[in-house]
């Protein structure tokens, strides 16, 4: 027993090992929780997105687009961001594993941890507006973004074939009718006679709105219901439409 531990010291004093400060082991111990908190913020993000895509679609619209609902419902799940939380819950649970303390925890309880407090971010940051500029940084930086989330783009309005159209009042008839100018900077003439202003919505020259309706002709739009146009999480809809036209002076 003595020789073993001759030999170990020998060894020892050989090879020059020192023993690591207990300061290092605390660095790499806070430095991992860091890490995980970044992990669980950057999920929260990623989730306040995808809360914003979910609530501000218009999940009546399908029949226009000759889908069923449950054909709408899956071009329109966003698939990309759910990619990216999956990503930063493989990364919490691998970063937590590293801990002193890691191994008591499973990948379920970790997940369950990771996901909830992903969840609670998300509602924040959601309501804070960062989801709708999350979205657009992503959509005017990351090529193929807008082609992936087509059906969650403000665009799918544009479908006056379809009965489908977005635009800008530009005036009110005294008979009813009115002019829009749409996203392409087209203008149209919009018949709205019997048509219904959701919400008691009152039309007015520079409100954004959205409308049901049937192409008529030459830039003429026959419409049955008016909708406004709020992006929820963010009021400035001129924000979240970049090929809006400037608005009315």
């Amino acid at each position: 027993m003595k020789d073993i531990s001759q030999n170990i010291l020998k060894k020892i004093k050989q090879q020059d090992v020192h023993p690591i400060p207990r300061w290092k082991f605390l660095l790499k111990n806070y430095g991992i929780w860091v890490i995980f908190s970044l992990v669980v913020l950057l999920g929260g993000l990623a989730v306040s997105v995808v809360i914003f895509m979910l609530t501000d679609r218009d999940w009546t619209i399908y029949r226009y687009l000759n889908k069923s609902f449950w054909e709408y419902l899956l071009i329109s799940i966003p698939y990309f961001w759910f990619f990216l939380i999956s990503i930063f819950l493989v990364f919490a649970w691998y970063d937590i594993k590293k801990t002193k303390t890691g191994y008591r925890y499973s990948f379920t309880k970790i997940g369950a941890i990771s996901i909830l407090s992903s969840i609670i971010l998300g509602i924040l940051f959601f309501y804070a507006g960062l989801g709708v500029r999350i979205d657009k940084i992503f959509a005017d930086n990351l090529p193929y973004y807008q082609n992936i989330h087509h059906y969650s783009r403000p665009g799918v309005w544009q479908n006056p074939q379809s009965g489908l159209l977005v635009g800008e009042v530009e005036d009110i008839q005294g008979d009813g009718s009115f002019h829009i100018r749409d996203l392409e900077n087209t203008n149209w003439l919009i018949n709205c006679l019997n048509c219904i202003w959701s919400g008691g919505l009152v039309g007015e020259p520079g409100m954004l709105v959205r409308l049901v309706g049937q192409e008529m002709g030459d830039h003429i739009f026959q419409v049955s219901e008016i909708r406004p146009w709020k992006s929820k999480g963010d009021a400035n809809i001129r924000y979240f439409l970049p090929n809006m036209p400037p608005p009315l002076r």
